[in-house]
C-alpha cells in the first residue's frame, strides 16, 4: 500500500512538472529547487498500519479474562487488607496495647474496672443472701421441735455457709491465679503466631492464591471471635463467681454451681491448649518444606489447616459425649453379634428339627 502511494504522489509531481515546463518554457533554477525540497517531504510519509490486520490479536475471551482477574485481585487485596487490620489489632500488633489471642490480658478480665464493679455487686448480693440463708438455719433450730426437723440436718448447714462466704470474698483471687498460670503456660510454649500468616498478603496475585490467602483470613477472623467470646465467657463467670459460691450451699442449687467450676478452668486454660497446637502447626510446616517455605500456596493450606484444628479444640475440650458415643457403639457391636449368633443357633435348630421329622416320615412310611 505504501509503494502504490509513492508511485502515485511521484507521477502526479512529475505530471505537474511537466506541464508546467510546456506551458512556462525552461525550467527554471526556482522549480529545481522546489522540486528537490518536496520530493523528500513526500518520500518521508509513515508507513499507516492496515486496521484489518489488528483483529485476528484481539480475542475476545482473553480480554474478559484478564479484566475479571485484576477485578478479583483488586476485591481481594481489600478484603485481605481489612483482615490483617482487625487480625494485627486482635494479636497486639500495628500500635494495639490488648492481645487476647495468645494471652488473657489482666486489663481485659480481674484488672478490669467493670469486671471488677460487677464483681463487688454479686459479692454483695451473696452476702445477703448467705446472711439469710443462715438466718433460715437458725430459725429451724430455734423450732425444730415443731417442725420436727433433726438438730444434725439443721447444724450441717453452718460450715457450708461459712465456706460459701469465705469462697465468694476470695473468687476473684482464685480465678487471678487460673489465669496467671494459663498466661505462663502459654508463654512456657514460646512466642507464638499464626502459621501461614505472612503468605496471607494482599500482594498475592493469582485467583487460586487470593481465594486460599481470603480462605485463610476469615478462618483468623474466626479464631480472633473465638477468643474474643472467651474473654466474654471469662468475665461472665468471674461476675458470677460470688453467686455460685452462694448456690453451692443449698443442695438444690448446687447443679449451677457444679456447671460454674466445671466451666471456668476449661475456659481458662483452653488458650493453652490452642497455643501448643499453633506451635505444633509451626514447626511441621518447616519439616514438610525444609528450609524456606517458598510455595505460597503450600504455607497458606498448611496454616489454613492449623488455624481450623486450633478452632476446634475448645468443643474438643467440651466434649462429654465420646465415652458415650464408644459404649453406644460397642453395646451396638455386641448385640449384632448377640442376635446374629442367635438367629444362626435357631436356623440350625430348625434344619435339625426338619431333618429329623423327615427321618420320621420316612420310617413311618
Amino acid at each position: 500500500m505504501r509503494g502504490i502511494l509513492l508511485v502515485t504522489v511521484v507521477a502526479t509531481l512529475l505530471a505537474s512538472a511537466a506541464s508546467r515546463a510546456e506551458a512556462h518554457g525552461p525550467v527554471s533554477t526556482l522549480d529545481t529547487e522546489q522540486r528537490a525540497f518536496v520530493l523528500p517531504v513526500v518520500l518521508q510519509i509513515p508507513d499507516i498500519p492496515n486496521p484489518l490486520d489488528l483483529l485476528p490479536s484481539l480475542d475476545p475471551r482473553k480480554l474478559a479474562g484478564d479484566i475479571l482477574n485484576a477485578v478479583l485481585n483488586e476485591i481481594g487485596g481489600a478484603l485481605l487488607e481489612a483482615i490483617r487490620s482487625f487480625v494485627d489489632w486482635a494479636m497486639g500488633l500495628g500500635g494495639s496495647s490488648l492481645n487476647f489471642v495468645t494471652q488473657t490480658p489482666a486489663a481485659g478480665t480481674y484488672d478490669s474496672t467493670t469486671v471488677r464493679s460487677l464483681w463487688d455487686f454479686s459479692r454483695a448480693v451473696t452476702n445477703v443472701g448467705l446472711a439469710a440463708v443462715l438466718m433460715w438455719g437458725g430459725f429451724n433450730v430455734m423450732v425444730k421441735q415443731q417442725i420436727g426437723t433433726p438438730y444434725h440436718d439443721v447444724m450441717e448447714l453452718l460450715p457450708r455457709v461459712i465456706l460459701a462466704a469465705l469462697a465468694a470474698n476470695l473468687t476473684l483471687e482464685f480465678v487471678r491465679f487460673l489465669i496467671d498460670l494459663n498466661n505462663a503456660f502459654s508463654a512456657a510454649v514460646g512466642q507464638v503466631g499464626l502459621p501461614g500468616y505472612d503468605a496471607a498478603t494482599p500482594t498475592q496475585e493469582g485467583i487460586a492464591l487470593i481465594f486460599a490467602a481470603l480462605t485463610y483470613g476469615i478462618v483468623a477472623v474466626l479464631l480472633v471471635f473465638q477468643m474474643l467470646m472467651r474473654l466474654a465467657l471469662i468475665n461472665m463467670l468471674i461476675v458470677l463467681a460470688p453467686i455460685a459460691a452462694l448456690l453451692w450451699v443449698l443442695p438444690q442449687t448446687q447443679g449451677f454451681s457444679r456447671w460454674w467450676m466445671d466451666l471456668l478452668p476449661v475456659t481458662v486454660f483452653q488458650q493453652a491448649i490452642q497455643m501448643m497446637v499453633l506451635r505444633l502447626g509451626s514447626a511441621l510446616m518447616l519439616e514438610l518444606t525444609p528450609g524456606d517455605v517458598s510455595n505460597a500456596l503450600l504455607t497458606l493450606l498448611l496454616g489454613l489447616a492449623t488455624c481450623w484444628l486450633t478452632l476446634k479444640v475448645p468443643s474438643l475440650m467440651r466434649s462429654r459425649s465420646a465415652q458415650g458415643s464408644l459404649g453406644n457403639v460397642a453395646s451396638l457391636l455386641i448385640a449384632t453379634r448377640v442376635v446374629g449368633a442367635m438367629a444362626a443357633g435357631g436356623a440350625g435348630a430348625g434344619a435339625a428339627g426338619g431333618a429329623g421329622r423327615s427321618a420320621g416320615a420316612g420310617g413311618a412310611r
